[in-house]
């Protein structure tokens, strides 16, 4: 479904809610027109010629942001600098995403445990490596023109290490990717995520002060939107404040998953794996800001 946002510019909504494997993406109808992710769905992109389509741009690397690859293969494709290697070799896509920490972390090895969620068939690819030809690599604060509309890339890490947002000065609009203001809060789950960084990121959406935020799994919002950040990144703040109480005592890494602090109601292995992960990532927040150590034997202790 597109959804007018300004002239010449649409967000392409998934036929179903903005939830993985589907996230929003944007159409740029101008002289060089532009797609920014690919996870809508391959209905959602029916409403447009995705033959005109020149430019793809990626907010970063994950299923839900780059399975409809194969409508756009003719247009020229980029990503973020910091993980070009993610689309073309399969090691960096496994360590950016943490399962080569598998094993370690949940003690059996990585098997084939089946989808997350059911796939329907507008999803044109499956979760897993896939190699993506990129005609170029974007970096912080460069600037696309294509046409009247001009577009800066916006590092904002965090989520991943080269999660971009996309910022439309003269609109006042910000495409945001997967800092995406959702009521449960930040995703940072991944081995290249980092919570000091999502953090910093939040606090440079507020600087640049948009008018409008188009998030990946969210409506568009135009209302409260600084309010809206502080209380996304809350969640984060919450969590770090929770395992400094926790940590009077010593936990490992096992034992701190079982708090269930990141998912409450674990519904599958992954989401025990991301738990981990996610506390893992807080860890290192919190030993750099020398709040934490690490004791021998992977324990870890409030200072």
């Amino acid at each position: 479904m597109l959804v007018q946002v300004a002239r010449g510019i649409f967000m392409v909504a998934p036929l179903d809610k903005p939830r993985y494997p589907y996230a929003n993406c944007l159409f740029i109808d101008d002289d060089r027109p532009a797609v920014i992710d690919l996870g809508a769905g391959a209905n959602a992109f029916r409403e447009i010629d995705c033959s005109r389509v020149q430019l793809v741009m990626l907010t970063h690397f994950h299923f839900d942001h780059v399975h409809g690859y194969d409508l756009f293969s003719h247009a020229d494709l980029m990503a973020g600098q910091e993980e070009a290697a993610t689309y073309r070799d399969e090691q960096a896509y496994m360590e950016f995403h943490g399962y080569t920490l598998w094993e370690e972390l949940m003690k059996i090895p990585r098997q084939a445990y089946g989808q997350v969620v059911p796939l329907k068939d507008d999803v044109l690819a499956r979760p897993g490596f896939r190699r993506l030809p990129l005609a170029g690599t974007l970096s912080d604060g460069q600037t696309i023109e294509l046409g009247s509309i001009k577009l800066t890339a916006v590092h904002l890490p965090g989520h991943t290490r080269g999660h971009y947002g996309f910022y439309i000065e003269k609109e006042g609009i910000l495409f945001s990717g997967d800092i995406d203001l959702v009521a449960t809060g930040p995703w940072y789950s991944s081995n290249s995520a980092s919570v000091g960084d999502l953090i910093n990121s939040v606090q440079r959406i507020k600087e640049i002060n948009p008018d409008t935020i188009i998030p990946s799994h969210r409506h568009i919002q135009r209302e409260n939107i600084a309010a809206q950040l502080d209380r996304y990144i809350g969640v984060v703040l919450e969590r770090n404040q929770r395992l400094l109480e926790i940590l009077r005592n010593p936990h490992n890494l096992d034992q701190l998953a079982e708090y269930r602090l990141i998912f409450p109601n674990c519904q599958n292995i992954y989401e025990l794996f991301w738990e981990k992960m996610t506390l893992r990532n807080h860890l290192r927040y919190l030993i750099d800001q020398h709040l934490v150590q690490e004791l021998p034997d992977g324990y870890y202790q409030r200072i």
